[in-house]
């Protein structure tokens, strides 16, 4: 069995067994919102092992037809869901009325503070849409981006046969997520008084960001030997770039919320929020991996 489908099972079997140890009640009732984290990472991951999984078969049993038979294209079709929702959220956020009632559905929540900038003008605006700025347009550029990224590179990994390269880069940025999270937690303005963009951003600090991007890099580049033909230092590479370009891309979503006066982009996700807020480390460093791949193959 190929290293990215011993993959898919054990990725699958440890999230499940997570899932299912957070589903006990006692743990349930202590850890809610770490209980729905981990029930929405189950939910995604299994939309895209399946797909994957069916397209990967398929494929494999077909060797002799030419490169174009349906079930490859389920992989596209989540990228493009993707970029479907993703372009509704940032939609939502340009209309005032739309914006008014994700405010309020954050705010039943708990996920939303009850004093902003937003919620103090908008009732005395009469414009139906908000005015488009540099911000919104770059944003939205990065995104489109981001989804005819990854369609390109799913073509590029299935015509090369590198069938474990898409799961490195999406695992490297998310990898870099955990590894900010826990080393901010433990390391957190000890060496640097001030944060890494305390504007934008101010729980994230320079600790957090410097020593995670190593460490996700570390773990990314053991992932990268495993599942993909690459030599060890070019892993490294590719992974230390796509963490610090994961750290640009959600510092480019957190200034895109700040300035719509919002937390989260959605409630889809539960623990998660939005599509905007799970792919925001992959805005920039997925178009540029693509690139460099296409380059070198």
């Amino acid at each position: 069995m190929a290293s990215d489908s011993w993959f898919v099972i054990i990725l699958m079997l440890v999230v499940s067994s997570v899932w299912a140890i957070l589903a006990l009640p006692r743990l349930r009732q202590r850890l809610p919102k770490i209980y729905l984290i981990a029930r929405s990472w189950w939910l995604m991951l299994a939309a895209l092992c399946a797909c994957y999984v069916i397209a990967k078969i398929t494929d494999n049993n077909q060797p002799m037809q030419p490169p174009t038979y349906p079930y490859r294209w389920l992989l596209i079709a989540f990228f493009v869901l993707i970029g479907l929702r993703g372009g509704y959220e940032i939609k939502r956020l340009w209309c005032l009325r739309n914006k008014a009632v994700l405010i309020e559905k954050l705010q039943a929540r708990g996920l939303q503070p009850k004093i902003l900038p937003f919620s103090q003008t908008s009732s005395h605006s009469t414009q139906a849409y908000t005015r488009l700025n540099l911000l919104d347009l770059v944003f939205s550029f990065a995104f489109i981006t981001l989804i005819v990224s990854l369609i390109v590179l799913q073509q590029l990994i299935w015509q090369r046969e590198q069938y474990g390269v898409l799961f490195f880069v999406l695992f490297a940025s998310q990898f870099n997520d955990i590894a900010q999270y826990l080393c901010g937690r433990l390391l957190g303005h000890k060496l640097f008084k001030r944060g890494l963009a305390p504007i934008i951003s101010p729980n994230k600090s320079i600790e957090g960001a410097l020593f995670g991007s190593m460490l996700a890099a570390i773990l990314a580049t053991l992932l990268g030997i495993w599942l993909t033909p690459f030599n060890w230092w070019i892993c490294l590479l590719a992974a230390y770039g796509l963490a610090v370009s994961g750290i640009a891309g959600d510092l480019l979503e957190s200034a895109f919320k700040r300035q719509h006066g919002v937390k989260d982009t959605g409630t889809m996700l539960a623990g998660h929020g939005g599509v905007l807020d799970r792919v925001d480390s992959l805005l920039i460093g997925v178009p540029l991996f693509t690139l460099f791949y296409w380059l070198l193959g």
